[in-house]
């Protein structure tokens, strides 16, 4: 009888309590509020990027493939729910200092392409300047954001983790974790990926000030993390620092370079974003 009342006690002690569970849910609910409102007001916004690149290790080589590139340009945040919620689309204007080539007018396509074609036509347009051999196209800033999308919430489990004081804010770290099909990511065969992270949320109002996102999909392990912060012009919280990390394989295989196709690749990348303004013609897009 000792022990199994010990045993209780122990788990009375690991299991939250009412208020800590209320708590958590409170948390969660005003974040999601503050996702919901943030979905009609980051659709018209347009930013300038700094965009870095660099293929760190890679084995086996290739010689005749750029290590690192740069490129500039303008970076439009879009939601085109419920295709694809958020995309950010990079018009590229300079390639590590030259013009880009054969340059597309992404204005005058955002304004004429029909909503259910802008998702698919212009998500291989961002990736036309990748370096590297893994292939990826779903690098948005914003996508950890869905997790708590109204679509997608009841998927997702989310637990309440540190606190943190920033520059007056209370904030505190809210993990999330996908658990239920259909997943917010899908491989290039259309197998689920199921992702979890964290979100930097202020305790008073549900503001996101950071997110961090993991997956592995078809054998890359993909790390995505944005900061934000309040922009007073426009009276929102904007995307300022995106970064991506993409890993494929294992270091350890770094000796066998003479066997056939990628061994190992990790690709990082930094996107810097300033000068955001509104662009009128994404009043359509829904």
């Amino acid at each position: 009888a000792l022990r199994k009342t010990a045993l209780l006690c122990a788990l009375g002690f690991l299991l939250p309590s009412p208020a800590a569970v209320s708590a958590q849910k409170g948390i969660a609910d005003r974040a999601a509020t503050y996702v919901a409102d943030y979905q009609h007001q980051l659709i018209a916004i347009v930013a300038d990027e700094q965009y870095v690149q660099h293929v760190g290790h890679q084995v086996p080589p290739d010689p005749d493939a750029p290590r690192s590139r740069s490129t500039a340009g303008e970076v439009f945040f879009i939601f085109t729910a419920p295709s694809r919620g958020w995309m950010a689309i990079r018009d590229v204007q300079t390639v590590d200092g030259t013009a880009a080539p054969e340059r597309t007018n992404v204005r005058e396509i955002l304004g004429t392409l029909p909503v259910t074609q802008v998702g698919e036509q212009m998500a291989s347009y961002n990736a036309r300047y990748n370096i590297g051999r893994i292939t990826r196209n779903f690098n948005e800033p914003t996508l950890a954001l869905l997790s708590l999308d109204e679509a997608h919430r009841s998927r997702f489990r989310f637990d309440t983790k540190k606190r943190e004081d920033v520059g007056g804010h209370a904030l505190i770290w809210l993990a999330f974790q996908e658990k239920e099909r259909p997943t917010l990511i899908r491989s290039v065969q259309g197998r689920p990926v199921f992702m979890k992270g964290e979100l930097l949320v202020e305790i008073a109002n549900g503001r996101i000030w950071q997110s961090r996102l993991t997956a592995s999909i078809d054998g890359i392990n993909v790390e995505l993390a944005t900061e934000y912060t309040f922009d007073e012009r426009l009276g929102l919280m904007l995307p300022i620092v995106f970064r991506e990390f993409y890993e494929k394989g294992k270091p350890a295989t770094q000796a066998r370079t003479q066997a056939p196709g990628l061994l190992y690749e990790q690709i990082t990348c930094e996107a810097k974003y300033s000068n955001f303004r509104r662009f009128e013609v994404f009043s359509r897009i829904r």
